[in-house]
């Protein structure tokens, strides 16, 4: 257990030089992470760790260790010491949606980090710590900015930037107990970065020690993988399902009642483009998760988004207007993987519908994954066809979805379109 000076446990202290006493009190709990190739025996990528148990527990982030889960035979995982001491790791238990992970190392000191599960109020003083670029463990101060609210998976905001290397680091209060663990940096430039709530960790603690009682024996490669692919199909499931279960609340765009904010974890924004040149007019809106769920360092999922564009004109004649809306007639992209080894090919189907009285040019597409059964990246693109001088475009995309709940999802959709009164 981490004992503090009784100067650190004091409600009110005088503020200059905490992190140095923090620093020199914790540090020797923060590993090194290494995924070291064995082949060539050098570090292929590295990451942070703390201790969070006297038995030799170490917290990091999933994807700091994913190299080794997905290809244990080509990478083994090791630890480095504040004092340079290094050690074989094992993996004990791993939360793919929250980018979590448990290690286990023999030999630790028993000396360890508490975890906070009480509330931190807003503006508090935390303390990130992790070892940059491989240049030596550091510490760095910002403030707690409670949680993303638009984050599906619950991230909280840190005013301090995070860089490559302190993944899986601690994020500590004033008193050196966890509040979150680091994840990622926001966006080159700017002071803010993301940490996973420290409720998770302890979740995920609880698993690791209640299945190591009921069974010791290490895990195997594809226990981890059957634990990924059914967190994933838990996750989808109740994301879709929970949308899906609830009236569908639709909003004036153009002449029609579209589907608005299906989530309210959704981000949404929009535009206009006004342009001589193209001889009609157009506007957008486009809501999407700003969060993905990290699989590998070529493959992500857990993606929604969907584009709304309604166009209009009144130079063009109608065999120009239908041009304009078949050059705009294409597929949202997904960005989550361009690597062949993790999806099939998309496999298309098109047709003619009515909706709402009116004509609808609809195409939807599936593509399955190789490694995770029954999940697949869908989409939907939908264009009204049977007006001169107006038309509405859809386009739809989901990742890591079942095709059960796509084609709920598709149909509950389109339902739901109908034109202004």
């Amino acid at each position: 257990m981490l004992f503090l000076p009784k100067s650190l446990l004091a409600e009110k202290v005088n503020p200059d030089g905490r992190a140095t006493q923090l620093f020199n009190e914790v540090n020797k709990q923060v590993y090194q992470i290494r995924v070291i190739d064995i082949a060539s025996g050098d570090k292929s990528s590295i990451g942070s760790g703390f201790q969070v148990s006297a038995s030799g527990y170490v917290a990091t982030n999933f994807h700091v260790v994913s190299s080794f889960i997905h290809e244990p035979e080509k990478y083994r995982l090791e630890y480095v010491s504040h004092n340079g001491i290094t050690g074989s790791l094992q993996v004990k238990g791993i939360d793919v949606i929250h980018d979590l992970a448990i290690l286990k190392a023999e030999k630790l000191a028993t000396s360890h980090f508490e975890l906070r599960l009480q509330s931190i109020a807003k503006g508090d003083r935390i303390f990130s710590m992790g070892n940059p670029q491989d240049l030596g463990m550091t510490i760095i101060e910002g403030n707690y900015n409670g949680l993303i609210k638009t984050s599906r998976f619950k991230k909280i905001l840190f005013s301090g930037s995070l860089n490559p290397g302190m993944s899986g680091g601690p994020a500590i209060d004033i008193n050196g107990k966890v509040i979150g663990i680091n994840v990622s940096k926001a966006t080159r430039g700017e002071q803010l970065s993301f940490l996973v709530p420290v409720q998770y960790l302890n979740k995920l603690m609880q698993q690791v020690k209640t299945t190591e009682v009921v069974n010791a024996s290490e895990k195997k490669p594809e226990d981890f993988q059957q634990i990924i692919e059914t967190t994933l199909h838990k996750d989808q499931d109740d994301f879709y399902q929970n949308i899906l279960s609830k009236p569908i609340q639709t909003d004036n765009f153009g002449d029609l009642k579209l589907p608005t904010k299906l989530s309210p974890v959704l981000n949404c924004w929009g535009h206009s483009i006004d342009n001589d040149d193209l001889k009609y007019n157009s506007f957008h809106q486009h809501c999407k998760l700003d969060d993905q769920i990290y699989i590998s360092g070529d493959f992500y999922t857990g993606d929604f988004v969907y584009d709304y564009e309604w166009l209009t004109s009144d130079e063009l004649n109608s065999l120009q207007f239908y041009d304009a809306l078949e050059q705009r007639y294409n597929q949202i992209k997904l960005y989550n993987t361009s690597n062949k080894k993790h999806t099939t090919a998309y496999r298309c189907n098109s047709d003619f519908v009515k909706i709402a009285g009116s004509s609808w040019k609809i195409s939807s597409c599936f593509r399955a994954y190789k490694n995770y059964k029954d999940l697949y990246d869908s989409l939907l693109l939908m264009a009204l066809v049977d007006r001169n001088d107006k038309a509405a475009i859809v386009k739809m995309g989901a990742s890591g979805i079942s095709k059960k709940n796509s084609i709920l999802l598709f149909k509950t959709f389109m339902e739901s379109i109908e034109w202004q009164n």
